[in-house]
């Protein structure tokens, strides 16, 4: 294994992100073979080496990974004054550049990301149930008194997309940090999270109105600068 930014795919989640998930047997022993790894390419000592296996057996949470194997992670090798180059068909996906790659950051967005799943799902239900409230008020001033009021099962009936967005919140959230967590490690030079959202394109939009305004802003400056020139 490469101990380099791909091993945290390894795990069922990445343990930086989701401290608080429950480990897996299949998570403790990727970290005993990153552990292995370690001690063969003499990062660690047998010493040190049997001191961690004991702390990765008796490991609960993803987030007691972490200080077992952090400090073995080499970061990508860059050349001087150079960046991590997004390839172009990550390129392609909406404001790919605007991705958080911190997990406060990643945490921060999967929150904004449900808040706007949310509006939606409210604005889908508001809508429709507004006009048939209208239509029936209308049918009953026409009809001299109040009809029955029918516009219920619409109400009821739209109104199933925002319980179900409130009762799954966790969820939800959850599932948007594990997107993102994914677009981080692809743009922090993940191969495997690359080729994963190369894959899946359309699971792995990301479109945070900020990177979306920040990007208007960039267009507005191409076109001046080259108008100029």
């Amino acid at each position: 294994m490469a101990l380099d930014g791909s091993l945290w795919s390894s795990f069922s989640a990445d343990p930086r992100a989701d401290s608080r998930l429950r480990a897996s047997d299949a998570d403790r022993s990727a970290v005993f073979e990153i552990l292995n790894d370690a001690l063969a390419q003499g990062l660690i000592d047998l010493d040190e080496h049997g001191e961690r296996l004991d702390a990765a057996a008796g490991i609960r949470e993803l987030g007691e990974v972490v200080p077992l194997i952090e400090d073995l992670v080499r970061a990508p090798e860059t050349l001087p004054g150079s960046t991590l180059a997004v390839r172009p068909e990550l390129a392609a996906l909406d404001e790919y550049e605007g991705t958080p790659t911190t997990p406060e950051a990643i945490d921060a967005a999967a929150l904004e990301l449900y808040r706007s799943d949310l509006r939606t799902a409210l604005a889908g239900a508001a809508t429709p149930s507004l006009i048939t409230v209208l239509i029936w008020a209308i049918t009953s001033i026409a009809a001299g008194s109040l009809i029955f009021f029918w516009p219920l099962f619409v109400i009821l009936g739209t109104g199933i997309g925002v319980v179900t967005t409130l009762s799954s919140k966790q969820s939800i959230i959850r599932r948007k940090r594990e997107m993102l967590t994914v677009r981080a490690r692809a743009k922090l030079g993940d191969p495997r999270a690359q080729a994963e959202i190369e894959a899946n394109p359309r699971v792995f939009r990301y479109r945070p109105e900020s990177s979306r305004d920040a990007r208007r802003e960039r267009r507005r400056e191409i076109r001046r600068r080259t108008g100029e020139s």
